[in-house]
């Protein structure tokens, strides 16, 4: 395998080398921070040398502290006398003063050819010299490119990969790209960026082939993701030691985010305007594609009158003041090439942070800076940058990084406006104008902004520009660059002169040592203070503190996190010789720290105490105890301490008057306003709650006893509609009320109208008891529960086949006066004529059904069997299945859907994949034009309801859980599940050097490249993946194999050693570490809610450790969809993906949904835990499969009543949670369905009556093609159902 140049850190230096190299490692504590970029050197000097298509750049920290730094004598000191003298007697221009500012990391970029193409450090004992001469001066570290085309020079998919080096200004060395890339590249030309001549720049992939597979069945993505992922696998110790502690990742040339429009191999030279790089097929394939979106397809080309690389905007018709550029044409182009860009990056930088989990990202953006002056920023709109003088090109890119938690690394900070005016007035450039126009973009959305300098720099004006620009004077919200990488480690950077130079520079970066450390201490609390005068005279300052997560300690690591807590407010007499408090609860500190006097000498504040606690200065340093744990902090003088506390914050003293000044009133109209007594605050509070409390009790006996359809947060509008709509009003959304059409006069007393939209429906009924009115029935339990509200927010119209336990007394009224019925439910019985007439009046009468002719077209389509490709991954039966699915294409189904099962595609090794039985099934299904939908069945077939084969998880996967038992779900008593694996291995390298998700994904991407072509022709129309048990996103907490049986609430699991880890975690960071823990009292499986202490009314899942560890819990859940999805949509890019939602629908109407909350689902009666996954399901631009189980349980209500089940809530609080951020909706039947009665509720949920909005659903699955769906009765109602389904006319429309 080949080893990237992270063997700098890694270990393929000689012994000797290694040894000093790896003293320096952990005696100068380096910490690495590797950078991984896919660019390529620039064009001229000011680009840093890195690759264009994959580098890594590695940081090591070199800071150590507290030690005595060796002098290390190797410097160059042949500068002569004459030199000296004209040192000591030029007159130095004043210079802003640094001292105290905040610190600003260092970092030196290590030279092109460190590591040669051969894999192989060159010069080890020098370069070990020069980085202890860095060390002397306090360097923080030093970054080096990791090449593609060395690491992946000629084999694919070996470590990492992306792009080349050489033939731009200051390349000393030719890393072209990867062998096997440019094999490609020779028959495809079309794989790099090519320009309006036809020329063709192999310096980096073109970003038109991200999603394509033209990389020997990988795209583009693909390609850096395995690079990356690889590179993280090879140096798995540095990341989890933290040595590597960020990547930059390459986004284009140079490393660059940009398109490479000015190539000097092409002819370019400063200040020409460059070319549009957009005319390779890809992405004219791309263009063409979105002019024909917008509707005008002939926009489909590149502009013609945009000039070559070296002409000047005003001499080309696109980019002249009032041109092209500014066009309806021009604005869709340039549009469309700028977001290409933003494209590229986001997809780019969402693999970065999956295979870089838990490690800082970054991306570098180049300065084009000529012709900044100009209308057209013509050199900008060629990079793809699309920010002429009326718009912002560079917001996108920030709120795309923002997104990502990437930092932005901008290049020309060292360049001064003046000297380009002075060298290329023609240009019009203005990098001064563009580094703050980039730095704000940034900022604005708060994310860190790292630079570099892109011109060599030895000299003081040039640092003191980087300076100013590192730290900038009169930002009023003290903001500064993360950090700073100089270009380049050099002989010339290492003469005395300049490096004397360069250490005064990094000095003056660092500011003072100590400052660092306070600055840290004191960002732990959101603190703000004013001074006021009273009324007597009396200064006062006010301090308000709000303690946060974590506090350093005195190595600069992050310290045991402490609890949160709340807001305190500090007053106390601002004498001559008060200053500023630091105070908290739970063990932390109370210091007074005394305001330093105007002669600025060193004093000795006093020592308070608070709680035991105490704080002193020794001498001129502040130390901090808290408890058993030392917590001490050294450098900090009480100067330098006054100095850091009002420069960061006596900015916010104007504001914070003001804003106390309108928040409290003045007595009498003078003197300082004063707050509100506590007492009368507090009486306030308890008014509200008595109040609320009231309306609860008002908004629970309405839900309870009259079966009100109320939200979670219901107030006096929603009863006012709630008795609106009772009465037959209609009441719209935003309150409109009028009569409704088909109400007529008002029923006498004692009767109603079933009122529907159908005249054909409506049906006199006597009225139902209270306990009836509404959706849904009531139901009292011996065992006093807070019965949950439905949190839908349509509710279906009731049918009149609505075979529900409030049934029966509708029946009755149907059936006529003075007929008792003999049933309690409907039946469909047997011919009419072989029945008399008293029969006949005793037997249901037939119902109207609702006319689905004319309504949307619902795609049908079919589950084969589990057994249709056995463990051989061979077809059953394939004559059988042919006649069946011609008999299916006869009554036009639109497709089937089938399982593929990774227990037997990868059975028997790691990726080693065996797709033929399913090519010989999917040729079936396309010879007979049949659509396809696909499952990745990541789970085991077997042991569940209707299973009836048996395919477990690959034997390698069961060969890992043999010896190490956590990589599946785990409840608490220790009991594994093999049915799936425990999502706590999602990021953990366990399965033979894999995490989960990269498992999952490999096998995604091997199905999307074996049948490829199904793809393309737009067979395969959507693709299902598995996220758990049974497919479905949710816990395995109801296991048959463990016992556990209908309605028991089942267990939780999560006692894997990953998941406790993930708890334990989570805890700490919560401040309370005896968290780390699983309920206690939550039952177990088969126990119901008001048997556990747990889920009970008023139990624990209310508490604060409740509310914690369900939060925990369910966001586990939804991290996991979020990883999984991400992966899916890129390896079926262009291709729907689908989720399987499962319905947990007993104890639905209990406050606490407990068999909702050991599935993951944390939804009790006061939130929506939904939201959140369709919220996840929506950025991914998934569809939500939801197995419908509400005719089953239909039956099971009147088994098993103490279940307070509720399908139907259940089922539309899921679909409009969906429909309510534009989730399409799929769905599948959960048991097998042969009467219309179960077809026409179906219909019902899949086209809903009373939608305002029309919305349905976007398909529906029939389970399971079996013998029994073939039998003649069965098949003619399934073939009717199909019909209504598609919304064809069909002859009797009775039940």
């Amino acid at each position: 395998m080949a080893i990237s140049s992270i063997q700098l850190c890694h270990g393929v230096w000689s012994a000797g080398a290694r040894m000093a190299f790896s003293s320096s490692l952990h005696e100068q504590a380096i910490s690495t921070s590797v950078r991984v970029s896919f660019g390529f050197p620039g064009p001229i000097g000011w680009n840093s040398c890195r690759f264009k298509g994959s580098q890594s750049r590695t940081s090591a920290v070199v800071r150590e502290r507290g030690e005595k730094i060796e002098e290390y004598p190797p410097i160059d000191e042949s500068v002569d006398a004459d030199e000296d003298r004209q040192i000591v007697h030029s007159t130095p221009k004043p210079e802003r003063d640094f001292t105290g500012t905040d610190a600003v990391p260092i970092y030196v970029m290590l030279p092109l050819g460190v590591i040669n193409m051969d894999c192989e450090l060159v010069d080890p004992e020098g370069l070990v010299n020069q980085l202890q001469i860095l060390k002397s001066v306090n360097v923080d570290g030093v970054m080096v490119d990791c090449w593609w085309g060395i690491v992946e020079a000629h084999t694919p998919q070996v470590v990492m990969s992306f792009h080349e080096c050489g033939g731009n200004v200051g390349d000393d060395v030719h890393i072209p790209l990867p062998q096997w890339i440019r094999e490609i590249g020779q028959s495809n030309p079309d794989i790099y960026f090519t320009d309006r001549e036809g020329r063709h720049n192999s310096e980096c992939l073109t970003w038109g082939i991200d999603k394509e597979r033209v990389l020997k069945g990988r795209t583009a993505v693909e390609v850096y993701f395995d690079y990356m992922r690889n590179f993280r696998v090879e140096f798995d110790e540095f990341f989890e030691d933290g040595l590597i502690s960020e990547i930059e990742v390459g986004l284009g040339p140079c490393g660059e985010l940009r398109y490479p429009s000015y190539p000097a191999k092409h002819g370019w030279r400063y200040p020409g305007i460059g070319e549009f790089q957009c005319y390779d097929k890809y992405l004219l394939k791309n263009l063409s594609k979105a002019a024909e979106v917008r509707g005008h397809s002939f926009w489909a080309r590149g502009p013609d009158n945009a000039g070559s690389y070296n002409d000047a905007p005003h001499e080309t018709g696109f980019f002249r003041d009032g041109g092209d550029y500014d066009s309806y044409y021009g604005r869709f182009f340039l549009n469309w090439y700028s977001q290409v860009l933003v494209d590229h990056g986001d997809r780019v930088l969402a693999l970065a942070n999956l295979a870089f989990e838990g490690t800082c990202i970054a991306s570098k953006l180049s300065g084009i800076h000529w012709w900044y002056k100009t209308a057209s920023h013509a050199a900008e709109l060629t990079a793809g940058f699309y920010n002429p003088s009326n718009r912002d090109g560079y917001a996108p890119i920030a709120a795309m990084l923002k997104k990502h938690e990437a930092a932005l690394n901008f290049t020309c900070v060292e360049l001064r406006t003046l000297d380009q005016h002075e060298d290329f007035p023609e240009a019009l450039a203005d990098p001064e104008g563009l580094v703050w126009q980039v730095l704000n973009a940034a900022w604005d959305v708060s994310i860190a902004v790292a630079s570099e300098n892109a011109l060599p720099c030895y000299d003081r004006e040039g640092y003191n520009k980087i300076l100013e620009n590192a730290k900038p004077f009169n930002d009023p919200d003290g903001r500064h660059l993360s950090a700073f990488t100089y270009l380049r480690l050099s002989p010339v950077l290492l003469e005395r002169h300049n490096f004397i130079e360069f250490e005064r520079f990094v000095k003056r970066m660092h500011a003072s040592q100590a400052m660092p450390y306070f600055v840290r201490l004191w960002h732990c609390c959101v603190v703000s203070f004013v001074e006021l005068q009273s009324d007597d005279g009396k200064q006062f300052l006010i301090l308000n503190y709000i303690r946060t997560k974590t506090i350093p300690n005195f190595r600069g690591q992050m310290a045991s996190p402490r609890p949160h807590t709340h807001e305190r407010s500090f007053h106390f007499p601002a004498v001559s010789s008060a200053a500023f408090v630091l105070a908290g609860k739970h063990r932390i500190p109370f210091l007074r720290l005394y305001r330093a006097p105007s002669d600025h000498r060193q004093i000795t504040p006093e020592i308070c105490s608070s709680g035991g606690n105490s704080g002193f200065f020794r001498h001129e340093n502040l130390g901090f105890w808290r408890g058993k744990t030392d917590l001490f902090l050294e450098g900090l003088t009480s100067e330098s301490l006054f100095y850091g506390i009002s420069k960061a914050y006596i900015k916010n003293v104007q504001g914070r008057v003001h804003q106390l000044q309108e928040q409290v009133g003045t007595p009498g109209g003078g003197g300082v306003r004063r707050c509100r007594p506590l007492e009368e605050k507090e009486r306030t509070k308890l008014r509200e709650r008595h109040r609320r409390a009231i309306t609860a009790r008002i908004l629970a006996g309405l839900r309870r006893h009259g079966n009100y359809n109320l939200r979670v947060r219901a107030d006096i509008n929603d009863v006012i509609a709630a008795l609106a709509r009772e009465a037959g009003w209609v009441v719209l959304p935003d309150g409109t009320t009028f009569p409704s059409r088909s109400q007529g006069s008002r029923p006498a007393a004692g009767t109603s109208a079933m009122i529907t939209s159908s005249p054909s429906l409506m049906v006199p009924q006597q009225t139902p008891p209270p306990a009836l009115r509404g959706v849904s029935p009531g139901y009292c339990s011996s065992v006093e529960y807070n019965t949950c509200e439905m949190k839908g927010v349509f509710i279906p119209t009731p049918s009149p086949y609505d075979i529900s336990p409030s049934a029966p007394s509708q029946t009755s009224a149907l059936v006529g006066d003075g007929v008792k019925q003999t049933e309690s439910h409907l039946l469909i019985g047997g011919p009419m004529d072989t029945v008399n007439d008293k029969q006949i009046v005793d037997m249901p009468p037939k119902l109207p059904e609702r006319d689905f002719a004319g309504t949307p077209y619902i795609p049908v389509y079919v589950m084969l069997p589990l057994g249709v490709i056995n463990m051989k991954c061979e077809l059953v039966d394939p004559d059988g299945l042919l006649k069946q699915l011609r008999v299916l294409k006869a009554i036009n189904i639109d497709g089937v859907m089938v399982d593929c099962w990774w227990g037997i595609v990868e059975a028997n090794a790691p990726q080693d994949y065996n797709w033929s039985g399913y090519r010989k099934l999917f040729q079936m299904v396309c010879e007979l034009k049949l659509k396809l939908q696909v499952v990745m069945s990541f789970h085991e077939c077997g042991g569940n309801v209707g299973d009836d084969v048996c395919i477990p998880l690959p034997h390698w996967v069961a060969e890992i859980g043999r010896s190490n038992p956590d990589i599946f779900f785990t409840d608490r008593e220790g009991r594994r599940n093999p049915e799936c694996l425990s999502w706590g291995i999602d990021k953990e390298r366990v399965l033979r050097g894999r995490t989960a998700v990269e498992v999952y994904f490999d096998y995604m991407r091997s199905f999307r490249v074996e049948f490829d072509e199904l793809f393309r022709d737009g067979i395969i129309l959507m693709v299902e993946v598995g996220l758990g048990p049974c497919g479905e996103l949710r816990y395995p907490s109801c296991p048959v194999k463990h016992g556990w049986r209908y309605p028991g609430i089942g267990e939780f699991q999560c006692y894997d050693q990953y998941f406790l880890k993930s708890l334990r975690k989570a805890a700490e960071v919560r401040g309370h570490s005896f968290w780390a823990k699983g309920p206690d009292n939550a039952g177990s499986y088969n126990s119901q809610p008001h048997e556990t202490g747990f889920f009970c009314d008023g139990g624990d899942y209310t508490g604060y450790y409740g509310r914690f560890f369900l939060n925990w819990y369910s966001q586990v859940l939804v991290d996991h969809v979020d990883r999984v999805l991400s992966l899916a949509k890129l390896a079926f890019e262009g291709t729907c993906i689908a989720a399987k939602l499962s319905g947990i629908h007993w104890w639905y109407k209990t406050a606490s949904h407990a068999a909702e909350l050991t599935a993951g689902f944390n939804n009790p009666c006061n939130r929506d835990g939904y939201a959140a996954i369709a919220a996840t399901l929506k950025k991914h631009g998934a569809i939500l499969n939801f197995a419908s189980s509400e005719l089953h349980m239909l039956d099971r209500h009147e088994d098993f009543p103490e279940a307070l089940a509720d399908p139907v809530g259940l089922a539309w609080q899921v679909l409009n949670a969906a429909w309510d951020v534009c989730v399409p909706v799929a769905s599948e039947s959960a048991f097998p369905c042969h009467d219309r009665i179960g077809y026409n509720k179906i219909l019902d949920t899949v086209k809903p009556l009373s939608d305002p909005d029309g919305r349905h659903f976007f398909s529906f699955t029939y389970l399971r093609l079996d013998p029994s769906l073939m039998e003649r009765q069965n098949f003619m109602e399934f073939e009717r159902f199909v019909k209504r389904m598609h919304g064809e006319a069909v002859l009797d429309l009775q039940v």
